[in-house]
């Protein structure tokens, strides 16, 4: 028996007696196969919910499906992190197992089966629609979806489709619950003759946080309950929808956090650092189609139970490799799940992050009998009944409790070390290295992933004790993302002073400046470094472009050389090829671009920048060659299938112009540049059924007043 299948047994013991002593029924679905919805709310808290106590939570959408359904009253993630705590509710397996530790270097390998994996190959259509960058498709969570939307970039880009630069975007790139319902809710309206499974990702209570009116004016003095009401209000639409088509009293409806936040508790504002409770618990709610509802469980469950339970209540069985338990048992005997039963549920949650993104220490969690114990650099020890707020820690007067937990915990490792979980890991790219290096999420001194050990350490700072560094950078990125430059530059400089040796930290006191248009202060912070980070190249070009605009070429281009000296870099030469022609030097604008894609031909900027200039050169062949490699290596980006089909148009080979229109449309559905200039072409070509179709579909969903006037002329001349 494999290591993964023992630890099944450990971790499903209490509830398959249960289920025994209920006759078992794994195999009887309903007769006819109901439909599955998941919603998973990123960042959410489950005392902040309606269902869960809070006063004034603003959520009617919770507050009714919990009266139709179940509501799990601690319901564990396996990490308070986005991709990790996904990949346990998508697999039914724990992070050991499944491989992926945090976000950004880790990639949920093809091995693993996913929900969305069983129920496709199980007759169902498949459908999601995400709103961050840690759950795109290029992190294997995709598996099984046959259709993805993950266009979450949509914020920050022009109209033309072109990414916004943006110093202050310390944050992952996001959109909001109505962007996610734009792109979910055709897909949840196409006819069909099957079930559908779908799953909904909500990130607007992660930071920053910026509810829209009026919720921003509602919660003026709690954003984050805002984001929350926000996002129930949203739900709710999504709710109506299901009603109004006849399918909801035909979908089973999973809503689950995938972590908590800190708001300040335990000195942590934000997530992912500490393995208390204020990140780990998470609401969960359930609603059965054939079942009264209405209930409350008060046992320990996890999110790691939601693949099996959800198996089991269609009939389907789940994988060999599940670690979760189904919680089926407690839904047709609501007594099963009071607290009294709970001595026999086993749970594990971790947080490798301190360790992974910053060099500090790491925790490993075990739940049990009511009992938290947190392993590492200080362990720590909680008797969840007597104190949910975890601030009696029991180490000391229980030392024996304690040793009993830490072996019970490495027994439990021991069963769930996979050496297949090392195929997580992520090669990521330079850009995207640089961008997380740029975010805070990784650092000059964190571990390689590969370093990982399923073993109980104790080496490291104790996260514990370096949570307020964190904090204080949350706090100081949420100040530059909302402009309030002074605030930001005092709380660097704190940053700074408590590790002077920290370059990310004296990046951020450079943006502060840099936004305060002061970017000759932000050059002399950076210039004092003796050595560059990875995320620091990204800072100093930013600070380089500001000085060039102002007139500092000389320092400009010194700035841009002094990174390259280090460590060349395909940004960097597209830059240093941007300043040249700016400048009126286009032959050293040209060295410079075929330089970055000579170092990497997947930099898209430059490749496109290059592939523009050669067009403009009349060097048709080598334009289209690079245009080519575009849409080749970057397939699902509108903006450059959009730029391809301007240079097929300018050679005149309008069908071949058509089909990369006809794809940027697809696959950006605000990506107006693209809708408008296929709109022209119909006209151009007096396709009018399709000219009226794409109007109609302009009308209907743009609210750019530009984009429907110049919709509107471009039928005009149709009608002409």
């Amino acid at each position: 028996m494999t290591s993964t299948r023992l630890a099944s047994r450990l971790v499903r013991s209490a509830l398959v007696l249960s289920a025994l002593l209920l006759g078992g029924c794994a195999d009887e679905g309903p007769d006819t196969p109901w439909n599955v919805l998941v919603v998973t709310l990123d960042t959410t808290r489950a005392d902040r919910l309606g269902p869960y106590g809070h006063p004034d939570a603003g959520t009617p959408t919770y507050d009714a499906l919990a009266a139709e359904g179940f509501v799990f009253e601690r319901a564990s993630s396996a990490a308070p992190v986005t991709l990790p705590s996904h990949s346990t509710i998508f697999t039914g397996t724990y992070p050991p197992v499944h491989g992926v530790r945090d976000n950004g270097m880790f990639r949920l390998p093809d091995e693993r089966t996913t929900l969305a994996e069983v129920l496709r190959d199980n007759g169902w259509d498949t459908g999601a629609a995400v709103a961050s960058v840690p759950v795109t498709r290029q992190f294997g969570i995709a598996q099984g979806f046959d259709f993805f939307d993950d266009h979450v970039t949509i914020d920050s880009e022009d109209l033309r489709g072109r990414r916004l630069e943006d110093p202050s975007n310390l944050f992952f790139d996001e959109r909001n619950a109505a962007r996610i319902n734009d792109a979910i809710l055709p897909w949840l309206r196409t006819p069909r003759d099957r079930p559908f499974f779908a799953w909904i990702h909500y990130w607007d209570a992660h930071q920053p946080l910026h509810p829209p009116s009026p919720f921003a004016e509602l919660y003026a003095d709690d954003l984050y309950q805002g984001e929350i009401a926000y996002v129930d209000q949203s739900f709710g639409v999504v709710v109506d929808t299901l009603r109004k088509s006849g399918q909801w009293r035909n979908t089973l409806v999973v809503v689950v956090g995938d972590h908590g936040e800190g708001l300040g508790q335990h000195r942590e504002d934000t997530h992912s650092i500490l393995a208390y409770e204020a990140t780990l618990h998470v609401p969960m709610i359930l609603r059965v189609p054939g079942y009264e509802g209405g209930e409350r469980i008060a046992r320990q469950v996890g999110t790691v139970d939601l693949v099996p339970t959800i198996l089991d209540l269609l009939g389907i069985e789940a994988p060999d490799e599940v670690q979760g338990s189904s919680l089926r048992p407690l839904l047709d005997d609501p007594s099963l799940g009071d607290r009294a039963r709970d001595d026999r549920a086993v749970y594990y949650a971790e947080t490798l992050t301190p360790r992974l993104g910053f060099g500090w220490g790491e925790l490993r969690v075990l739940y049990h009998e009511g009992k938290k114990y947190i392993h590492g650099p200080r362990p720590e020890l909680f008797d969840l009944h007597q104190d949910p707020d975890e601030l009696d820690d029991l180490v000391a007067a229980r030392p024996d409790e304690a040793s009993l937990r830490r072996r019970q915990l490495q027994s439990l490792l021991d069963e769930l070390s996979s050496e297949a979980a090392m195929a997580a890991v992520h090669e990521i790219d330079t850009e995207t290295r640089q961008r997380l290096e740029a975010l805070g999420y990784i650092s000059g001194g964190g571990a390689a992933p590969d370093s990982i050990r399923e073993e109980l350490r104790t080496d490291g700072t104790p996260p514990q004790e370096r949570v307020f560094d964190n904090s204080l950078m949350s706090s100081v990125k949420a100040h530059l993302g909302a402009g309030r430059w002074g605030l930001a530059l005092e709380g660097a400089r704190q940053l700074v002073a408590l590790d002077p040796e920290n370059t990310f930290y004296r990046g951020l006191m450079a943006q502060a400046l840099l936004g305060d248009d002061r970017p000759a202060e932000a050059a002399e912070v950076m210039e004092a470094l003796d050595e560059l980070g990875a995320s620091d190249d990204a800072i100093l070009f930013n600070i380089a472009r500001l000085l060039f605009s102002d007139g500092e070429e000389e320092r400009a281009f010194r700035m841009v050389h002094w990174v390259l000296d280090q460590r060349e870099s395909a940004a960097g030469l597209y830059l240093l090829g941007e300043m040249h022609a700016a400048g009126g030097d286009e032959e050293a604008a040209l060295k410079a671009l075929e330089a970055a894609v000579a170092l990497d031909d997947r930099y898209p900027r430059a490749v496109l920048a290059l592939a523009i200039r050669r067009a403009q050169r009349q060097e048709r062949a080598r334009a289209e060659e690079l245009f080519e490699s575009l849409v080749t290596t970057h397939p699902l980006r509108p903006r450059y299938r959009y730029n391809y089909a301007v240079f097929l148009l300018e050679d005149g080979r309008v069908d071949d112009a058509k089909a990369q229109l006809r794809r940027a449309v697809e696959l950006g559905p605000w990506y107006w540049s693209a809708h408008l200039t296929l709109l022209a072409l119909y006209v151009e070509v007096d396709d009018l059924e399709a000219a009226e179709a794409l109007y109609r579909d302009v009308l209907a969903r743009a609210t750019d007043q530009a984009v429907l006037e110049r919709a509107d002329r471009l039928m005009s001349r149709e009608a002409a």
